[in-house]
């Protein structure tokens, strides 16, 4: 249903530049692949768009409608659109359940109609769609001042339409792609379970990020999730913990969720991460998708800069892991590699003399050793000798080894520029040292997961 959006229809398209209904209109003439209408009781045309004064006049049915309409409107549409065959809608329009029991009982007629004729419906209060292949977007952000995303391999599914297009931007503006976006808004009819199911069986979709204020079936959703995490990643960033949250999510979307267990563990027995921030949100589904699950806790780091190690190994260290010492052998070869100022003992300080095919020697004697679990690399492109071309020889080389890599970046920027052209290339990388180590802790915390089901 969602990766087959060959027509979209929109209702409540504006003329005027700044309202919800163009910014809409602009977004989706830009990007979708596909036909797009506009019904509008007046307008002749919009932004070159032909409108239609009326549903019944559309050419064809299509296959995903966009409503900008006050609340009663967007009831009465919904029964319209329902009833004329029309598959999937997304409502954007706020002034449901998160102003009162009038709202919700709106809200209630929204389930009632997609149940009665068969339509499903994203929201009410939603942004709606970002589905970068076929080029959905139906964001309200302004386009000249939002970064849309690639195809990616991270679908995001959120109940916050801001929080999540927030979200987007950065990560966007940072060459990371992204499979899907669905913001739920209020979720009258697909909820944080359904966009699950709908989106489980995508193949380009290597990890899930989840931001939820609201859990509307817990049985149902750690049984979907249980089954997701067996091959996909499955992060969650649960917002509502405390008081004052909790407060704050009612009034948001209408929803109110109290747990009174430990969430955490819970979440870890169905293969579930947990995440404390938005930036952990993401960062952890970039490290699952683009690296292998981490087996054990001893970890090697490879860096051009003494201090990037110092600091590296005592973080490392602080969270439960160990940087051995690199046995004699194979320090002896290691040191072969590089400058004789440098260290192959663990750190490996490889100096400022570094080149590309010293980091990428030392990367392949790693793979090969039997008591390192995965290693953590520094690539510090300012070194005189450090190539941009270091990230493809990369890329070429990490799909055949067989520990997991995550790459660290320190720097202005050059090295931003250098950590976007990593994440475009679909590389684990991170742009300072706690957030490379938190990826070693989340492959980890997905590799403990894993051994369970091995034979």
């Amino acid at each position: 249903m969602l990766f087959n959006i060959n027509s979209a229809l929109i209702i409540g398209a504006s003329r005027d530049e700044g309202k919800v209904g163009n910014v809409i209109l602009r977004n989706m003439k830009t990007s979708f692949k596909g036909n797009l209408y506009i019904v509008h009781p007046s307008a002749d045309e919009i932004l070159g768009i032909k409108c239609y004064k009326d549903i019944d006049l559309l050419p064809e049915i299509p296959d995903l409608a966009i409503i900008s309409l006050p609340p009663a409107k967007t009831i009465e549409t919904l029964e319209k659109l329902g009833k004329k065959g029309v598959k999937l809608a997304v409502a954007v329009s706020g002034g449901f359940g998160e102003k009162g029991e009038e709202g919700k009982l709106l809200e209630k007629r929204i389930s009632e109609i997609s149940k009665s004729t068969g339509i499903r419906v994203i929201g009410p209060n939603s942004v709606g769609l970002v589905i970068p292949g076929i080029g959905v977007n139906t964001a309200l952000t302004d386009p000249s001042k939002t970064v849309f995303p690639k195809e990616g391999r991270i679908s995001f599914i959120s109940q916050s339409g801001a929080l999540g297009l927030l979200n987007i931007d950065k990560y966007a503006s940072d060459g990371l792609g992204f499979s899907s976006f669905i913001s739920l808004g209020n979720s009258a009819d697909i909820k944080e379970v359904d966009a699950l199911d709908l989106l489980k069986d995508d193949e380009s979709t290597k990890s899930f990020s989840l931001y939820l204020e609201n859990i509307s079936d817990m049985e149902r959703f750690l049984n979907i999730s249980k089954e997701i995490s067996k091959n996909k990643g499955l992060v969650v960033l649960k917002g509502g913990l405390s008081e004052s949250g909790s407060r704050a999510t009612n009034l948001h979307t209408g929803s109110l969720f109290k747990p009174s267990y430990s969430l955490k563990g819970i979440f870890r027995q169905h293969g579930i991460i947990m995440a404390n921030n938005e930036e952990e949100l993401i960062d952890a589904s970039v490290a699952i998708s683009y690296s292998k699950p981490l087996k054990g806790k001893n970890i090697a780091i490879i860096t051009s800069a003494g201090g990037v190690g110092v600091i590296a190994s005592d973080i490392l260290e602080a969270n439960g892991f160990k940087v051995p010492k690199i046995r004699e052998e194979d320090a002896a070869k290691l040191q072969s590699y590089f400058s004789p100022l440098g260290s192959p003992y663990n750190p490996i300080d490889i100096t400022a003399e570094a080149t590309d095919d010293q980091y990428l020697n030392t990367m392949d004697y790693l793979d090969r050793l039997d008591y390192i679990d995965g290693v953590v690399v520094f690539t510090l492109f300012q070194t005189y000798n450090v190539t941009e071309n270091l990230v493809l020889k990369i890329k070429d080389k990490i799909k055949n080894y067989s520990k997991p890599y995550v790459f660290g970046y320190i720097g202005g920027n050059f090295s931003r520029e250098i950590y976007r052209n990593m994440l475009k290339n679909e590389l684990p990388a991170f742009p300072n040292i706690n957030r490379t180590v938190g990826a070693l802790k989340v492959l980890f915390e997905r590799g403990n997961y894993l051994r369970r089901f091995e034979k």
